[in-house]
């Protein structure tokens, strides 16, 4: 619209001028071509100004744009993580619920063939235990129910701790959500951070750190610890800033003092020029960081106390990836070195694979124990057979002096015909032989 109106008031200022000159003289033409000149110069301002206006324009809508899609890719990846977690949940349910069939089914099976063994034992050997043998059962019995209900106690234990992991991926997911939906109020409080003192960023960047750790699952004094001292092979004191620890005596360096004050710079600055400089102040103040941490020699600890890698935490993740669109090569030469450049959300999946590190450890460790139970309850039981084949042999013995026994008092020539042929002879006793015996002669 403004266009058009220039280019009219162009035509209808020539087609005015033209007729007044018909009716000046040739100094009031002069005049009037001065003017004309003056608003042709007018009109050729307004046009360059309405393409500049419209290039800045463009170069605006271009950067919003730009800006608008970085934020649908975030999302975008956010989502994905959602739906591998999502999947990984689903798959971690289905093996449970198949490990428990299974688990239920074997206690079930084993509980059964215990139950239908000891009740065949004791039918075939109940009538020939004594008051003594029965204790003697139930003294062996008695270990092994207490074993058998060890037993349970260890495969409920497992199950419990799985479904404590399960929660906690639940839990992981809960959170994922909430970290989308906080991503407006979390880039408000980067711009505070970003435009404070140094001493700002530093409380901004330990709170990040303290509450990615506090996400984490992970439990503060016993997976990890914040500032705790060390002493290298040459005696001299390193502090690292949190130290995560692994299983099988391993660990990880967490350092969180990175400057961010070119960045910062970076973001404010409206000219393309010290833009530029800001960058590349900014690279050289991570590659500068990034030699420090290497120059600590965290790897001088020694033993059990060296890490085997150092995470260079980074709180604003489009700092870090802006210096690696910069230097193609920094993450590749920092990892030679041990050192992983970590952003929030990477810092978080990287504790959360550590924390299920140590949930496995705990199920394999209840795994070998619950084994290790099994197996002293086969050997229990076997004793048992054992104890139980023995005195079965024992009452078979017992059983067979006796019926030898027997037969010396009643078969031919037995000791009751003997006796009582004594007793028929007028002998004198104070007792009388039961009636049964001697019927049976």
């Amino acid at each position: 619209m403004e266009y058009a109106s220039y280019i009219f008031l162009g035509l209808f200022a020539l087609a005015l001028g033209f007729l007044l000159a018909k009716l000046m003289d040739k100094s009031t033409i002069a005049t009037w071509q001065t003017k004309s000149s003056h608003f042709q110069s007018l009109y050729e301002e307004s046009v360059r100004r309405e393409q500049k206006s419209k290039d800045e324009f463009i170069t605006a809508t271009e950067k919003l744009r730009a800006e608008l899609k970085s934020e649908e890719n975030e999302r975008f990846q956010i989502q994905n993580r959602l739906i591998r977690k999502e999947t990984e949940l689903e798959g971690l349910v289905n093996k449970w619920r198949e490990q428990k069939s299974e688990m239920q089914a074997l206690q079930k099976k084993f509980s059964e063939e215990f139950e239908n063994l000891a009740q065949r034992i004791l039918e075939q050997k109940s009538e020939k235990f004594t008051l003594q043998n029965q204790k003697n059962i139930a003294h062996i019995l008695d270990p092994l129910k207490e074993k058998l209900t060890s037993f349970e106690t260890k495969i409920e234990k497992t199950n419990s701790d799985f479904l404590k992991g399960h929660i906690q991926l639940e839990q992981q997911l809960k959170y994922l959500n909430e970290q989308n939906l906080k991503i407006s109020e979390e880039a408000n409080n980067l711009t505070n951070a970003l435009k404070g003192s140094s001493k700002t960023q530093g409380n901004w960047g330990e709170m990040i750190l303290e509450k990615v750790l506090e996400k984490s699952g992970l439990t503060k004094g016993r997976e990890y610890r914040v500032q705790q001292h060390f002493k290298d092979e040459n005696g001299l004191s390193k502090l690292p800033d949190v130290v995560v620890y692994l299983p099988n005596e391993k660990k990880m360096i967490i350092d969180s003092k990175v400057s961010l004050k070119a960045y910062e710079r970076y973001i404010n600055s409206d000219d393309e020029q010290e833009k530029a400089g800001h960058l590349k102040a900014h690279v050289k103040s991570m590659e500068t960081h990034l030699k420090g941490l290497k120059d600590k020699n965290y790897e001088l600890l020694g033993g059990n106390s060296t890490p085997d890698f150092i995470l260079m935490f980074v709180p604003i993740e489009p700092a870090l990836f802006l210096a690696q669109s910069e230097n193609s090569n920094f993450f590749y030469s920092a990892f030679q070195d041990n050192i992983l450049m970590v952003s929030p959300t990477t810092l978080l999946s990287t504790l959360r694979t550590v924390d299920m590190v140590w949930s496995n450890e705990k199920q394999q460790q209840n795994a070998v124990q619950i084994a290790k139970h099994a197996g002293d309850l086969y050997d229990k039981f076997v004793n048992l057979i054992e104890g139980l084949d023995e005195v079965g042999n024992r009452i078979d013995s017992t059983k067979s002096t006796y019926d030898k026994a027997m037969k010396k008092l009643t078969g031919k020539q037995n000791l009751i015909k003997d006796v009582t042929s004594l007793k028929e002879m007028g002998v004198t006793s104070k007792k009388v032989l039961n009636s049964k015996w001697t019927e049976t002669q």
